[in-house]
């Protein structure tokens, strides 16, 4: 006899709760060990390469019985929110935002790096801009906008700086700055993912920028908040300029 819908079901969720957790879930009934254990290990070794790949550098700083109790974690506590595999990073960076445990076993600087590289990914899956890029000069009236493959990012450690072979003496092995660091991540017209550090001022511009508006008012808009003794004028061509030469890096674009 076939099994009903419900019972069905109930075979299905005993099967997901061993994939997640093998050794404390129960082996369903009616399946070989043999092939539950080959399910298992299939499941978990996709998502751990997937994810050490794509967190690859907070992946080299973590000891590997703190990364497996992590990922391991991650699929027994974790419900995703999207059926595709592409985003599992997102969902794991979810997660390790979330889980507070999972968080206090990883060195502080994780969140922030872990963000930093799914940025990354998130860029180099970014669907196309045709047809948006150019060389030109930015003038006072041009209508600019930041790239929609450009992300303006903030955090409180120097991430685009952590490099594995400075564990010992690297920035991630000290405090925090008192300042923020400020980045931009984006994808230029050659497909490459870049990123930079930026000062105050330009992420101050950028952030002006928003959806599209007229250069002149967004330099206007930042020169207002500068100390009384900026000069206007000098504001406006340094801007211009700044804008010209990002939009040479296409992170800012004439929509």
């Amino acid at each position: 006899m076939s099994e009903s819908p419900l019972e069905f079901q109930r075979r299905q969720h005993a099967f997901a709760a061993y994939i997640r957790d093998p050794d404390a879930a129960p082996a369903p009934e009616g399946i070989e060990p043999r092939r539950l254990g080959i399910y298992a290990r299939l499941v978990y070794n996709n998502v751990e390469s997937f994810l050490a790949r794509t967190f690859a550098v907070c992946r080299s700083l973590v000891d590997d019985d703190v990364w497996h109790a992590a990922v391991r974690a991650f699929l027994r506590e974790h419900r995703a929110q999207s059926p595709y595999f592409s985003h599992i990073p997102a969902e794991f960076l979810a997660f390790v935002e979330d889980a507070a445990a999972v968080r206090a076993s990883l060195p502080p600087f994780s969140p922030a790096l872990c963000h930093y590289e799914w940025t990354k990914l998130a860029l180099d899956l970014a669907p196309d801009v045709p047809g948006a890029f150019d060389d030109d000069a930015i003038a006072d009236t041009d209508v600019v906008a930041v790239s929609p493959l450009a992300r303006l990012l903030e955090y409180p450690f120097p991430v685009h700086a952590i490099d594995p072979a400075q564990r010992a003496d690297g920035p991630e092995a000290r405090p925090p700055p008192a300042k923020p660091t400020l980045l931009v991540a984006w994808r230029d017209r050659h497909d490459k993912v870049r990123a930079m550090r930026v000062n105050a001022a330009t992420m101050r511009l950028l952030q002006s920028i928003g959806e599209g508006r007229p250069a002149g008012a967004c330099l206007g808009e930042v020169a207002a908040v500068l100390p009384a003794r900026a000069d206007p004028a000098a504001v406006r061509q340094a801007g211009l300029a700044m804008l010209s030469r990002l939009h040479r890096q296409d992170i800012v674009l004439r929509p």
